[in-house]
This record gives structure tokens, C-alpha cells and sequence, in this order.
């Protein structure tokens, strides 16, 4: 953790408490203590609002963020093309949408000339 955290976390680990649901802990403990506020990530380790090391194990290595964090050549090409073209409606296709439908129909068992995956979630 590069320790340059800019803002009084207080705010954050009420507000927390107050408002967001953490789906996997039971919240009766928050009645005692603070929840764990994730500040930072690098590869599979996370750092909390007070400096203590995790590995990831849970949350995004598994489910979301399975190259790990801090990746600045993937930081590098989403900032180019959000700044290029962050999302455009499925009325028309785009660059990113139709190279990465070939790509992801490449991998599939069940493509066949003419199938084609349609992306339209904002998310691709």
C-alpha cells in the first residue's frame, strides 16, 4: 500500500455502516467494530482503511477482478478507449464489440459460421 490515502476515512466507515449491505459477513458485528474498507489493491493483495494486508481470496480474485489489481497495461487500454469510446447503444455496432464477439465465439464449443454474440450490456 502506498500509505496516500487523501481523505479522513471516518466519513467512509459511517457512511459503510449506515448504508452499504456486505453480503457475505453478518452486520450484528458492525454494532462493535468498523467494517473493512478496501483502499487499495495490488495483484491478489488488498490493503484496508487502516494499512492491514489481505489476500484477496473472496471477492474479486474469484468473482470480478481475476487478473488482479493494479494492472496498468489493462488501466492503459480501458482509459484509451473509454476516452476514444466508452459505450455506444446496440442501434450500431463498434470496434471493441465486434473484435471481442470474434474472439469470445472463437472459444466457444458451439460456434458456427453465422452464430454471432450479441453485446449489449455496457459492460464488454
Amino acid at each position: 500500500m502506498d500509505g496516500n490515502l487523501q481523505n479522513d476515512l471516518s466519513e467512509v466507515v459511517a457512511n459503510d455502516k449506515a448504508h452499504v449491505w456486505h453480503h457475505l459477513i453478518q452486520h450484528k458485528m458492525f454494532e462493535t467494530a468498523d467494517p473493512n474498507i478496501i483502499v487499495e489493491g495490488k495483484g491478489m493483495r488488498v490493503w484496508n482503511q487502516v494499512g492491514k494486508e489481505h489476500l484477496d481470496a473472496v471477492s474479486g480474485g474469484v468473482w470480478t477482478v481475476n487478473v488482479g489489481y493494479g494492472r496498468e497495461s489493462i488501466a492503459d487500454a480501458v482509459r484509451d478507449q473509454l476516452v476514444k469510446m466508452n459505450f455506444f447503444a446496440g442501434a450500431a455496432g463498434s470496434i471493441p464489440a465486434a473484435n471481442f464477439s470474434k474472439a469470445v465465439n472463437r472459444k466457444n464449443a458451439w460456434h458456427e459460421p453465422g452464430l454471432f454474440l450479441e453485446l449489449r450490456l455496457g459492460s464488454q
